[in-house]
């Protein structure tokens, strides 16, 4: 009997557990910060959508040198043909980027705001 009970509880413990991964690897949140010194966008997303972010952003970006792989951990100022600068984290499922309006112009800004948001309706399809 006793086998019994710690065979089921065994059994109980690792569902638990596995379920607990299972959602753990599937959790999306993401952060928007808008106001008159910057446009920050933090995301924390299931690392098998990696792929797509990487390419959306070198498409959106115009940019297909951002990253030299999907894997790549990030932690850099960038500077984009047309002068748009902004600070990049980003490694797999998990992403940063803070936009000081003070230093880009209105253009600028409104092309990073509609990066953001087009990144945000790709993680949460």
């Amino acid at each position: 009997m006793k086998a019994l009970y710690l065979y089921l509880s065994m059994l109980l413990a690792a569902l638990g557990l596995s379920c607990n991964f299972r959602s753990a690897s599937d959790n999306l949140s993401i952060s928007v910060k808008n106001n008159d010194a910057g446009y920050n966008f933090e995301a924390t997303y299931p690392e098998r959508k990696t792929d797509k972010v990487v390419a959306y952003l070198e498409k959106a970006l115009q940019d297909d040198q951002l990253f030299t792989a999907s894997s790549d951990i990030k932690n850099v100022n960038v500077v984009l043909s047309d002068s748009t600068a902004f600070y990049l984290k980003a490694e797999p499922g998990f992403i940063v980027i803070d936009f000081k309006k003070q230093m880009n112009s209105f253009t600028s800004y409104k092309k990073m705001e509609e990066v953001c948001l087009g990144l945000k309706e790709l993680l949460a399809d």
